[in-house]
């Protein structure tokens, strides 16, 4: 919906407009961002993810039909991480969680991913990272079993390859966990699901939506450093 990646670090962000917010590199009140999708329109609420101004992350959530929360691959789950998830209970939210930094020095997949399934049993990865801390450079969409290279410029943008070849294994396996969670909860993929061993991606994409909108698990991703939003809840 704009022609410039903004970054938090350089004041640049979208959201975060206001002298004090951009002097201080954190969203302060919420703010409002929308894209266009198809016929539909999606408005983002980009909220504080600091302790003491919480109270605008909760009024937000008043609004909102579901949560993206992000969790620092670095720092892992925060105190306001859990504030922001008890929230998100109270209020009966969907929510998918992105994993974020993840090019940072001493970013951590697994040690991220054990928290967030501490937090969430049923927090069900849809990608697989290519690469760790700086060499962070792509990742691995398990519902189409496609990977995704990220440009070298920094331009967020990505190119469609093949999963490299040494992380086939992890790559179907974890595919194979997270389509057996999506035929659970329902009786008719179920059955599919004995029948075939697995779910073509014209009702995978429909049932995992349904199974995220009825809160039976929580979805997650990976990204580098977040250019857009600063906040834990978008």
């Amino acid at each position: 919906m704009v022609n410039r990646l903004g970054k938090v670090d350089d004041g640049t962000s979208i959201t975060d407009y206001d002298e004090e917010e951009i002097q201080r590199k954190f969203s302060i009140t919420a703010g409002l961002a929308y894209a266009e999708w198809g016929r539909s329109k999606i408005n983002f609420i980009d909220t504080p993810g600091y302790n003491i101004f919480m109270h605008e992350t909760e009024g937000a959530l008043l609004a909102a039909d579901a949560a993206l929360l992000l969790i620092h691959a670095v720092a892992g789950i925060e105190v306001q991480t859990e504030k922001s998830w008890g929230f998100c209970e109270k209020y009966s939210l969907p929510r998918a969680l992105v994993i974020n930094q993840m090019d940072r020095d001493r970013a951590s997949f697994e040690r991220t991913l054990e928290a967030l399934q501490a937090l969430r049993r049923s927090a069900v990865p849809v990608q697989l990272p290519i690469g760790e801390e700086k060499n962070f450079h792509g990742v691995i969409d398990l519902v189409r079993l496609k990977a995704y290279l990220y440009d070298s410029n920094g331009s967020g943008k990505a190119k469609e390859v093949e999963i490299p070849a040494d992380l086939k294994d992890a790559a179907s396996k974890a595919h194979e966990a997270l389509v057996e969670m999506v035929a659970e909860g329902n009786d008719k993929l179920m059955e599919e699901f004995f029948e075939k061993g697995t779910l073509p991606e014209e009702q995978l994409v429909p049932g995992l939506r349904a199974a995220v909108c009825e809160r039976r698990f929580t979805l997650w991703s990976l990204r580098p450093g977040c250019p857009t939003w600063a906040a834990r809840i978008c």
